[in-house]
């Protein structure tokens, strides 16, 4: 079972990536929500730092309830180039105190679109938490590929098979691995309340089998034909309940 842990400046607790840039996924403490604010367009990464921070202050909350982030990127990268990424996105964060000692807790998902290219790095979303009384339930998990975690050989489930077999197998593994985070974090996998998918597959066969057997076929599942964020990788997903969801123009 992964481990989990809390961030008390935060308010939540997030499933352990030991090294990683990001958490695997997070959950508010008790007392507490989730709340998702999506750009109606994606913002610069730099103006959308500035944009959560004064967002977070007028909302009564310190930059530490930031709790995932949502990228969008020009391309996927070489692991070099993803690792000089993760420097610079997590400059901010770790000046904000948003690190638990030498781990990061908050979750994210990372994507390369393949129609409307961004120009540079942007954001495209972000959660925090807030407040509630009586509140329990939400939770965000990271965007997860198709890889194994820990491992130098075979890392890539699937290989480069991206046949309608080799997608199944690639998504069957990426859903199971979004069912142990949500299990891990003590939360239940029927109350998702949307998923997203990132690859430039056609996923329609996908429906009828691994979402639907994972009951999540007909939520509103959000597919964006993309690349993850980093070369190699063909297939993957992310699922949250969050309650409150907000558009806000940042123009």
């Amino acid at each position: 079972m992964p481990d989990v842990t809390e961030f008390k400046p935060g308010n939540y607790r997030f499933i352990v990536s030991p090294g990683g840039p990001f958490s695997s996924g997070v959950a508010p403490m008790p007392g507490y929500a989730l709340r998702r604010v999506r750009f109606a367009r994606p913002i610069p990464m730099a103006d959308g730092f500035a944009f959560i921070k004064a967002h977070l202050e007028r909302e009564g909350r310190p930059v530490t309830a930031l709790a995932a982030c949502e990228l969008r990127s020009p391309a996927a990268m070489t692991v070099e180039q993803f690792q000089a990424f993760n420097g610079e996105y997590l400059k901010t964060l770790h000046q904000w105190g948003c690190k638990a000692g030498d781990i990061n807790p908050l979750a994210r998902s990372n994507l390369a679109p393949i129609t409307e290219v961004p120009t540079e790095a942007m954001f495209f979303a972000f959660t925090y938490t807030v407040p509630e009384t009586g509140a329990s339930g939400d939770f965000l998990i990271s965007g997860k590929p198709e890889i194994r975690d820990g491992v130098t050989t075979d890392r890539i489930v699937g290989g480069r098979d991206v046949s309608l077999k080799g997608l199944e197998i690639k998504a069957r593994f990426v859903m199971n691995a979004m069912r142990d985070r949500v299990e891990a974090l003590g939360c239940d996998w029927t109350a998702v309340t949307a998923a997203q998918i990132y690859t430039v597959h056609d996923i329609r066969p996908l429906l009828d089998t691994v979402f639907a057997e994972d009951n999540i076929s007909q939520i509103g599942l959000a597919w964006y034909p993309a690349w993850p964020p980093v070369i190699g990788m063909e297939f993957e997903v992310d699922v949250r309940c969050v309650r409150t969801e907000l558009v806000i123009d940042a123009r």
